[in-house]
This record gives C-alpha cells, sequence and structure tokens, in this order.
C-alpha cells in the first residue's frame, strides 16, 4: 500500500508541474496501468484497521487523477473495484456490528450505499465507453441471456474487463440488499445476477469463491416464494469451503447468509470452532513472540490474506454477538 501512495503522490506532483491538459492526460496514462496492477497489493494487507484507514486515502489520489484524463479504463475500474472493496469490507461490517448492538445509529448502512453508489457509477463509466449503457443492462435483465450476450458482444476475456463487471455487479447486489424495502430497486437483482452469470462462466474462480459466495447468498436469502432455494445455497457454500479451504470468508458469508438466518446452531457452531482455530494461528503468526513459527499451509497464500484478516475481523463481532442468533 506504501509503494501506490508514493506511485500516485509522484503523478499528481507530475500532473501539477504542467499545464497542458494533454500533457496531464499522457503523464497518468502513462502510469495507470502500474497502478491498477498495484491495487492487488491489499489483497496482501493482514492488519483491517490498516486496510480500514488507508485506502480512503489512496482512493482520493486516484479520483485526482482520473479528473486529468476522464476515460482513462485502467484508473475506472480500480475506483470501481476499491470502493466495492471498502463498502463491502468496512462499510458494511460497521452495519453489521450496530446492527447486532441494536444501535440507533445507521452510519454503516449509510455509508455502505454512498459507496457502493460511486463504485457503480465509475463501473458504468467504464462500461460505457464500452459501448454499454445502464438501459442496455436493465432492459435485458428479464430476457434469457439478454445481458450474458450484450457483454459477450461488447466485452472481452481480459482481467479489467471481468472485474469491472463483477464489482459493478457485486455492488449492485449488495446495494439492492440493503434496500429490501424499496421493491423497485429489488426488481433489478436479475440485472446483477446477469452480470455475475457472464463473469463467472468466463472465470468461475475469480478472486478466490466470489462467484460461490454470490450464488451462495443468492440461494439462501431469498424465501423459496420468490424463487430462493436454501438447501441449494448451502450446498454451494459447503462446495466453496472445500474448493478454497483457505479464504475463510466464505465460512463467515455461510454463517451470516444461510447457518444464522437458518437457525442452524449444529452448523453454527462447527463453522466457529473452524475460525476459532483460524483465528489463534493468525495471532501467533503476525504478533511477536519468543516461540518457534510453524508454518501452516494458509500462510503460504499471501494474495488471500485480506480475505482472511476480514474473515476473522467478522469472525470477532459474531463471537461477540452470538447469544443473540440463538
Amino acid at each position: 500500500m506504501n509503494k501506490l501512495r508514493l506511485t500516485l503522490s509522484a503523478l499528481l506532483m507530475s500532473a501539477t508541474l504542467v499545464s497542458c491538459s494533454t500533457m496531464n492526460k499522457m503523464a497518468v496514462g502513462g502510469s495507470s496501468g502500474l497502478i491498477y496492477s498495484a491495487s492487488n497489493g491489499v489483497l496482501s494487507e493482514s492488519n483491517y484497521e490498516i486496510f480500514k484507514s488507508g485506502v480512503t486515502g489512496n482512493l482520493l489520489l486516484i479520483e485526482g487523477l482520473l479528473a486529468q484524463s476522464p476515460e482513462n479504463k485502467d484508473l475506472l475500474a480500480t475506483l470501481n473495484k476499491g470502493y466495492a472493496g471498502y463498502a463491502f469490507a468496512v462499510n458494511e461490517t460497521q452495519m453489521n456490528e450496530e446492527e447486532w448492538a441494536e444501535l440507533k445509529s445507521e452510519d454503516g448502512k449509510r455509508q455502505a450505499l454512498f459507496n457502493y453508489t460511486r463504485a457503480i457509477n465509475f463501473g458504468l463509466r467504464y462500461l460505457s465507453i464500452k459501448g454499454i449503457e445502464l438501459q442496455d443492462i436493465m432492459g435485458r435483465m428479464n430476457e434469457s441471456q439478454g445481458i450474458f450476450l450484450l457483454l459477450d458482444k461488447k466485452l472481452g476475456d481480459s482481467k479489467r474487463d471481468l472485474e469491472v463487471v463483477l464489482f459493478t455487479a457485486q455492488s449492485l447486489a449488495g446495494a439492492i440488499n440493503l434496500q429490501k424495502d424499496n421493491i423497485g430497486i429489488v426488481s433489478q437483482l436479475p440485472a446483477a445476477k446477469g452480470m455475475f452469470d457472464w463473469v463467472c462462466t468466463k472465470d468461475p474462480s475469480i478472486n478466490y469463491g466470489t462467484c460461490d459466495i454470490f450464488y451462495g447468498a443468492y440461494e439462501a436469502g431469498r424465501p423459496q416464494m420468490l424463487g430462493g432455494n436454501p438447501a441449494k445455497g448451502k450446498e454451494i457454500f459447503l462446495k466453496a469451503i472445500a474448493k478454497h479451504p483457505h479464504n475463510w470468508l466464505i465460512r463467515t458469508s455461510y454463517m451470516q447468509f444461510y447457518l444464522i438466518p437458518q437457525n442452524d446452531e449444529e452448523g453454527f457452531k462447527e463453522q466457529m470452532l473452524a475460525l476459532k482455530i483460524f483465528h489463534e494461528e493468525f495471532n501467533k503468526f503476525y504478533i511477536y513472540d519468543n516461540q518457534v513459527k510453524i508454518e501452516l499451509p494458509w500462510m503460504r497464500e499471501e494474495e488471500l490474506r485480506f480475505y482472511q484478516t476480514l474473515s476473522l475481523k467478522r469472525y470477532e463481532l459474531i463471537n461477540r454477538f452470538q447469544k443473540q442468533f440463538f
């Protein structure tokens, strides 16, 4: 994250030293790909508080660069991913704490909606450059394969295209989930699913289980009378845990979207025990002591570190409030 901040600061300084807008665009454009690639560095962050306090400054810096080159696709993709990730990781975690603690504040929910909306807007700006407008997506959401065929025609298989559609879909689904009392918003869920279907067909393992978390929550989170299938949702989560055993975020999502709503106390205790062990191992690995460090399989997967960090943050919250769930 420090490397990303230094890169962004240098770019902003270079942009202020030239007055010609064309030169600014050239300065930004020459390094925007590096910024997009460097943004993946946050996935190796092991400290939730560092992520929480550090990411917003980087996002504002990138917005400053985008102002110099408004159609820069690397910057749009980075901001789309960044705001979606911050809303999910930080704002929704705060929202859960406010809800479970029965606080009157809804700051977490409000900020999640702001940041999901921001992510959606950056994603839509990217898609617009590619020839896809919001009305194109919404107009096809009730057509069989309608959104899939639209995206397949306009986009390629690059990681950037896939991630923009993924994080735009995730942000749309997140915004819908936080506004379940708004029927007009809820009716747009097929649009989010259509975008997920396209991405997850192209790369089922993208982001180490993001597709499985969405589909598990999609099935488990809707009542059967509205087309939901909780049993199928459970099956998706369990298969995902087996397929991505070191992405502990799948386990906490399984608890939040299936085990707690379905009142499955036995399954809940099983996942809590597993996360308790991971929590102890994680602390032993990252907190200094005079003991010999033992290498475990999850430690080698640094690209999953923030997913693990976030899952343990949510485990701590769930553990703190678990008596009110059952």
